[in-house]
């Protein structure tokens, strides 16, 4: 009776192991308790501004809107008798990421990764002054800079995901164009 209660709780402690070494091939810390998007509270003042991103019209502020973590996003804010506004939202590495590589190893990082659960969005919030079209503060110039700075992003994105530049390259390239378009970001 003795060997036969030992063999079903070494089958049942085999099945609880195969059970778990399933669950963390299959999913990465900051995927299951993050997600791979983030909501970001956005608002103007006034109230009432079409908000578009990355060129797709998805509300009106005030808002949450859920971002994909995984890509630098363009908010851009549109209201009748108003400067269009075009505000950056760029993603960054999380703290997660490094309890996931002592915890879960480079299986978990790596679905982090391919999810996007891994980098956080900055701003979380973003407040947007909207400026009447009367008042000179905002210029063309100053937009078209924002959307330039987001596609160079998206493009080093690209790169890196094509094989075509290294992590290193990826990152330093990433510095730079940080760097150079709101320096005040990559503090």
């Amino acid at each position: 009776m003795h060997c036969l209660l030992a063999t079903r709780g070494q089958k049942i402690a085999s099945l609880i192991s195969i059970i778990c070494l399933g669950l963390s091939l299959t999913s990465g810390c900051a995927t299951i308790i993050r997600g791979p998007t983030q909501a970001v509270a956005i608002s103007s003042e006034p109230n009432g501004a079409d908000i578009l991103v990355d060129g797709s019209l998805v509300g009106m502020t005030p808002s949450n809107i859920d971002l994909a973590r995984g890509r630098d996003h363009l908010i851009t804010f549109e209201k009748d008798g108003y400067h269009t506004r075009n505000i950056p939202i760029i993603k960054s590495i999380g703290r997660a990421v490094f309890g996931n590589l002592l915890y879960g190893g480079f299986l978990g990082w790596g679905v982090d990764a391919t999810s996007g659960a891994q980098y956080n969005l900055n701003p979380e919030t973003l407040v947007v002054q909207l400026i009447p079209l009367y008042e000179e503060e905002s210029s063309e110039e100053d937009q078209n800079e924002s959307t330039t700075f987001i596609t160079r992003l998206n493009e080093l994105d690209q790169m890196r995901e094509s094989n075509r530049i290294s992590e290193e390259e990826y990152s330093r390239m990433r510095l730079s164009v940080l760097e150079q378009y709101y320096p005040e970001s990559s503090q």
